[in-house]
């Protein structure tokens, strides 16, 4: 038995998530400055009016909020979307590390982390869905 061999499977997941985690971050960080850029550039401050309520996710949950957010035309070129979807990428980031360590564990055919898993990708898809 090769040194090595053992936990070779976890390890590659485990590499697979953090590349998936940095990655989140670092997208999420650069749609937050580009969007914070534009926004300045487009409205000259960096202040939000409480009364534009299309910044707000409130009454809707997470899905449609992101749905109606791309049909906003007017937001586009304020930056308000990068800086929206920059918040939503770094929300799906740990959604998707759950959908990456299910697809492995199917893979793997390990039924007992594939119920769990899926448990948890249940539980966060009902907490977006209703928030």
């Amino acid at each position: 038995m090769k040194p090595n061999s053992l936990g070779s499977g976890e390890s590659k997941l485990e590499t697979l998530i953090s590349y998936l985690l940095i990655a989140g971050v670092i997208v999420s960080l650069i749609l937050e400055t580009v969007g914070l850029i534009l926004f300045c550039r487009f409205y000259g401050h960096l202040s939000i009016r409480l009364e534009d309520n299309s910044m707000f996710i409130q009454g809707q949950n997470f899905f449609s909020f992101l749905h109606g957010l791309f049909s906003q035309e007017r937001l586009w070129s304020s930056g308000v979307l990068l800086m929206t979807l920059g918040i939503a990428t770094l929300m799906l980031t740990p959604y998707l590390r759950v959908i990456a360590s299910a697809l492995y564990f199917v893979w793997k055919k390990d039924a007992r982390y594939i119920t769990i898993t899926l448990f948890v990708l249940i539980a966060l898809t009902v907490s977006l869905a209703l928030h």
